[in-house]
């Protein structure tokens, strides 16, 4: 009993109700200004090229997202930037009897709007349709 008075005796009285009503509002932060990059079917060597020239060009952004098949992700950790990861088609054909690839990756894509509500989209390589085409043509 003597440790259970020892806790309460530490903790702060309870609040009033008036107290317990006040409200707070949080500063706004404001929407922030975000690019997607996909880089569906771009070599890993052409990366850093693709980086250098995102970034300068947006620069002024808030975030820059890259979208890849490339499961190497430490060149756009170094450049500050955030990354999603597809499967490749390749990795997609070895793993085909596992989901339907096209379903989840459509809805991946839709998590990835509604997650980073990108201001632009840019593509280099493939674009997020024709990615998805050839997963479904190749399931069909």
């Amino acid at each position: 009993m003597d440790l259970l008075r020892f806790f309460r005796a530490d903790r702060e009285p309870a609040a009033t109700a008036a107290e317990q009503n006040d409200l707070y509002i949080y500063r706004s932060a404001g929407p922030k200004r975000i690019v997607v990059v996909t880089l569906f079917a771009v070599a890993r060597d052409k990366h850093d090229e693709i980086i250098a020239k995102v970034g300068k060009t947006f620069a002024g952004y808030d975030k820059i997202v890259y979208v890849t098949d490339v499961p190497q992700f430490l060149h756009f950790r170094a450049a500050g930037a955030a990354f999603e990861y597809f499967p490749s088609l390749a990795e997609q054909a070895r793993h085909c009897d596992t989901l339907s690839w096209h379903a989840y990756l459509s809805a991946r894509w839709e998590i990835i709007l509604a997650k980073w509500q990108p201001e632009h989209v840019l593509a280099y390589g493939a674009n997020i349709d024709r990615f998805l085409a050839a997963t479904e043509e190749r399931t069909a």
